[in-house]
Parts: structure tokens; sequence; C-alpha cells
């Protein structure tokens, strides 16, 4: 007889309502303000009973953090996996529609993690720091594939030129809803920028 896939138990239902209360409000609000108060009132909960799951608000919004940097990752990766890997362009522009996807259409969890600054501390943040590193380390290396085949200007340094990609995909997160921002739109627009100068549009 097939065994019956487990079910959430009530804490972990309890966890995934205040995960999902925290990703909203920080998605936003961009963190000011939120307060465990506001968090577990989102959720239907008490805020005593935040700390049955958190020992605090920074462990919370650091398990937020994580989950969507996961997702952001496999996004990522799902859209790099069918590509040739001596394409550079077309992989930098799937990398593109992949981080706008996050910021658009994607869970709050990952509009979250792509749009807030980087702890400064370690300690709950260890491992979220940890896989920015790696998710800004792919970036790096998309932008330097690209520009040593051509793709793109190869004179500023693949970091900053990742940062700036990063700060105007973001700045998508803030107008999500509005007419002309969906991420066919965004993505064409960052992708002509990284063209470089061409032929003068009618």
């Amino acid at each position: 007889m097939p065994t019956a896939p487990d079910r959430p138990s009530k804490g972990d239902r309890t966890r995934r309502r205040l995960l999902d209360a925290a990703a909203a409000l920080l998605a936003r609000d961009s963190g000011s303000g939120v307060g465990l108060s506001g968090i577990a009132e989102a959720a239907g909960l008490r805020t005593g009973s935040v700390y049955f799951h958190f020992g605090s608000k920074d462990e919370l919004v650091a398990t937020v953090l994580e989950e969507g940097l996961r997702e952001s990752l496999r996004h990522l990766d799902e859209a790099l996996a069918p590509l040739p890997v001596d394409d550079a362009g077309a992989r930098l522009r799937a990398a593109v529609r992949a981080h706008l996807d996050a910021l658009v259409e994607l869970s709050d969890h990952a509009a979250v993690v792509l749009t807030t600054p980087e702890p400064d501390a370690d300690g709950p943040f260890a491992t979220y720091r940890a896989l920015m590193h790696r998710y800004r380390g792919r970036w790096a290396a998309l932008v330097e594939d690209a520009q040593r085949a051509g793709v793109i200007a190869a004179g500023p340094e693949p970091r900053l030129v990742r940062d700036l990609l990063f700060g105007a995909m973001n700045g998508v997160a803030g107008h999500r809803g509005r007419p002309g921002r969906t991420p066919e739109a965004c993505a064409a627009a960052v992708l002509d920028l990284l063209a470089g100068p061409g032929p003068a549009r009618p």
C-alpha cells in the first residue's frame, strides 16, 4: 500500500506563515519600519509566538533572504542550463531575463533578496552572505565572458558592470505592476544599454 506523502505539521505551517508575511512586508517597505509585531500581525499570530520559531528578527529576516536567494539561484541555473557555454551573449541575456523574472514574477522572497543591501554582520546572516557571494560571482563571470566575446565593452571591470546591471534591474522592483514595466520590456531596455551605441532609431 503506497505511503501517503508527509503533510506539513502545524508548526511548519505557522513557520511558513511567518516567513511569507515577513517577505511580503519587506518587499513592500524595503525593511523600513518592519518589526516583529507587524510581521506577527500580518501572519495572524501573536508577537510572542514568533520566538517559538525564530530567536530574533534577524534570524527571521535571514531565513527569508536565504530562501529568496536559493530561489533566485535556481531560476538562474534553469535559465542557463539549455544554453551552450560558448554563447556568452545568449547566456547574459538569459541571466538578465531570469533576474527580472525573479523581481517581477516570482515570490516576495526573491524580490526582497535581490533588492536588500547585504548585511554587514555575520551571525544569522552568514549563510545568506555565502549564497550572495555565489550569486554575485556567477554574474561577474557572465559579464567577463560577454566582454571577452565582444558582446559588451571590454573596458570596465566585470564586477562594476555587474553592480551597474543590478542597480538598473533592481529599480524595476519598486515599479511592479506599472504599465510598460513587464520583464520583457525591462529586459529589452537593459540589453539595449548593454549593446552600446548603434545607428540612430527612427
